[in-house]
């Protein structure tokens, strides 16, 4: 069974000492209460039970029972009536009704009506259940969904009793497990359910009748799921907050890095820009188009300047040599490239419209409209004596090669947003259909035009003969040729590191795996999904963009014997990423959402490979699984599963959804909570929190690090990973 089109989150915490050899960890691995020791697992049962559940051995796997609120709504019922009364409609006069199909509404299970139309079934027995619904049929149904335990458990057992024959056997149970997983947008296999629908009937049906009665499923819902500690909150005792630093302090750490990159940036263009409006405020030309003229060479300044700094970040394997000095690390925010990248982009969009938009709107209107006289004593050289029209000045080299590249960019840079890039459902469906992964890469090489058409821009320029005033080549030849020079350089190593031994692998999800050996002399960081150590590279690709969908199509065609063979592959790299900085801290906490928790994979596998090199006695990894697209426990659309994950966990030692010894949690994490816990259990310490995932999470996350920092005395340092 498998998670589709959900949210889930992995989060891992390891505590680490730096050595001049390796780096050690030292944490324990939980949920404690679900790690199997020698394949038994203990359940908490409540007093009053006595049943026992033997594994092949007769070993005792289960030792009590405890209930499980199993709930069919949260809505009372005032809420359920005023959801009514925004249906209900009056039928040949008779009172109020709605229609049998609008009951997932008035109970809030409109996501899941399948579900909702199985309760409905269920209260409404044998007889005919699809016809309207009238108020008091609707409160008796409340009633019942919301009653006593006893209540709401007789109405499960109608919903599995298909032919309310008074009796659930293993069939109607395999049936009940499949409408529960669909509900909840998990898929499971026919197999896999009849394989957890005979757990159960073994662990209730002891006469082995071969079905099961209304008592026997009361037993079914004594079963208590057992809670790792990440999920309760505890008070924080004082000593944490022992001389914690101060709000500023806090930011100042935090983002002092960042603010002085950006401040400086800011305070060059301003530099050049009031240079070069103060120089051209005192040119005979400023008596035809003013203040005009100053600002569109100011901001042409910036652009210059701009032009040249935006190829600097995307320099991968310039800034990876430099990641790696660690006293120019410490003061250059490597790791926010990207993000630089795109503020360069945005300075430049704002030069553009101030130099582009000036010219075009104020001095080219003034220069063929200005008096002949004022032209002549003022302009009249630099256009061959010759007062130009408008359109004449559209005509000029400097002009048409300025438009052309403002329409390049024009069609570059929307697609290079996040929701081009993703193809969002934002966007108009005819935007949609043409944009994604493989247009963005291909319009923002539409830059060499650009660039092409930059030097000639700058070499004809008709306010000025002075060679020493087109200064543009001298910008922006150094960063086109290092950024030329590494895009060569990475054709020449992708060739040299040509890859022969592949594996490739398909997951639930659209996920691809490639495992491949590792070419000589490579040595990656921690970008992967293999460690650093492991003599084999994998990475792991979720099919989320047209890039991706094709990808994992021509490996799955080949699997399927449609194709003739894989397709080459080469390696491009390695790049540093900001997880490698994880050995800078005492502790830290990796957190991923879905596909997102493949980046610190690698980090994982380097952390167990130095402890088990160090010989340490106890574990060193806490991992946590979080699957947030099932309906939290007790809800009726996921009690099953949270039965069959227990039954099955404590007779196997493995999560039926993650497949392994760790325990999902059918909830979203609670990050106050972790955090507190963290503070509590490394006082004093550093805790990188490294994150991939949704930006909005991010945030929370951010906003998280900077609270505890503040407030405790444990420093947490906040680094996400591109997502």
């Amino acid at each position: 069974m498998h998670a589709e089109s959900q949210e889930t989150t992995l989060s891992s915490c390891s505590s680490s000492s730096s050595s001049s050899s390796s780096p050690s960890c030292s944490a324990c691995v939980v949920p404690l209460a679900f790690s199997p020791v020698q394949g038994t697992v203990t359940v908490p049962f409540s007093a009053g039970w006595n049943r026992r559940y033997r594994d092949a051995s007769g070993e005792n796997l289960i030792t009590g029972l405890e209930i499980i609120p199993l709930r069919f709504t949260n809505l009372e019922w005032t809420d359920v009536e005023a959801r009514f009364d925004r249906l209900a409609y009056t039928k040949n006069g008779t009172e109020p009704v709605i229609k049998w199909s609008d009951f997932s509404f008035c109970i809030a299970m409109q996501q899941t009506p399948e579900f909702a139309n199985e309760i409905l079934r269920a209260l409404r027995g044998r007889s005919e259940w699809k016809v309207d619904i009238t108020k008091n049929e609707l409160r008796d149904y409340w009633h019942r969904m919301a009653g006593s335990v006893d209540s709401r458990i007789q109405l499960f057992f109608y919903m599995c009793d298909r032919n309310f024959d008074g009796k659930i056997d293993e069939i109607d149970m395999k049936q009940t497990i499949l409408g529960s997983a669909s509900a909840n947008k998990l898929s499971m296999t026919h197999e896999e359910a009849q394989e957890y629908a005979a757990s159960i009937m073994e662990f209730l049906d002891t006469k082995k009748r071969g079905y099961l009665e209304p008592p026997q499923l009361d037993t079914l819902f004594k079963v208590s799921l057992p809670r790792a500690s990440y999920g309760r909150s505890s008070p924080t005792p004082d000593d944490l907050y022992h001389e914690p630093m101060s709000k500023n302090e806090v930011r100042f750490r935090s983002y002092w890095r960042r603010a002085w990159i950006v401040l400086f940036w800011l305070l060059i263009c301003a530099v050049l820009f009031t240079w070069k409006f103060i120089q051209y405020s005192h040119r005979p030309a400023f008596q035809v188009m003013g203040y005009c003229l100053s600002t569109a060479k100011g901001a042409a300044e910036t652009l210059k300047l701009n032009m040249a700094l935006i190829l600097l970040p995307v320099s991968r394997n310039t800034v990876t040599w430099l990641r790696k000095k660690r006293w120019l690390s410490s003061i250059i925010p490597f790791n926010d490239n990207i993000n630089f990248h795109k503020l360069i982009a945005c300075g430049i969009v704002v030069g553009v419209i101030l130099h582009g938009g000036t010219h075009l709107a104020c001095d080219f209107p003034r220069i063929s409209g200005c008096d002949s006289v004022l032209f002549q004593q003022t302009l009249a050289s630099g256009f061959g004596y010759q007062q130009p029209t408008y359109m004449q000045i559209l005509a000029t080299k400097e002009v048409a090669t300025g438009i052309a590249m403002v329409i390049l960019m024009a069609i570059a840079f929307p697609l290079a947003t996040k929701w081009a890039r993703r193809q969002s459902t934002l966007l108009p469906r005819s935007v949609r259909h043409v944009a994604g992964y493989n247009t963005f890469w291909y319009s923002h090489h539409l830059f060499v035009f650009v660039y092409a058409l930059l030097f000639v821009h700058g070499m004809f320029l008709f306010l000025t003969n002075n060679p020493f005033e087109k200064t543009t080549w001298m910008y922006v030849a150094v960063p086109v040729l290092l950024y030329a020079g590494e895009r060569i350089y990475r054709v020449v190593r992708s060739g040299i590191y040509e890859i022969k031994n592949l594996t490739p692998s398909l997951y639930p999800g659209k996920v691809l795996s490639l495992k491949m050996q590792k070419p000589e002399g490579f040595r990656h960081p921690f970008s992967l999904t293999s460690g650093p150590a492991d003599d084999f590279l994998s990475v792991h690709i979720r099919a989320l963009g047209d890039w991706t969908y094709r990808l994992y199509g021509i490996f799955q065609e080949e699997m399927l014997g449609a194709a003739k063979g894989f397709p080459k592959v080469y390696i491009d790299g390695p790049y540093g990423a900001s997880s490698q900085d994880y050995v800078k801290y005492d502790v830290v906490l990796l957190i991923g959402l879905g596909i997102g928790a493949t980046p610190f994979i690698s980090i994982i596998r380097d952390v167990a490979n130095n402890a088990q090199k160090a010989e340490f006695d106890q574990p060193v990894i806490e991992m946590h699984n979080f699957l947030s697209s099932v309906y939290q426990e007790g809800d009726g659309r996921s009690a099953i599963l949270s039965v069959i994950q227990a039954l099955h966990y404590a007779r196997t030692g493995i999560d039926i959804i993650s497949k392994t010894p760790m325990w999902t949690h059918y909830s979203r994490p609670d990050w106050f909570n972790v955090f507190s816990k963290l503070a509590r259990r490394h006082p004093g310490e550093r805790i990188g929190v490294f994150y991939c995932g949704s930006l909005l999470l991010g945030k929370e996350l951010e906003g998280l690090c900077t609270t505890f920092s503040y407030r405790t005395n444990t420093r947490f340092v906040f680094h996400k990973e591109h997502f």
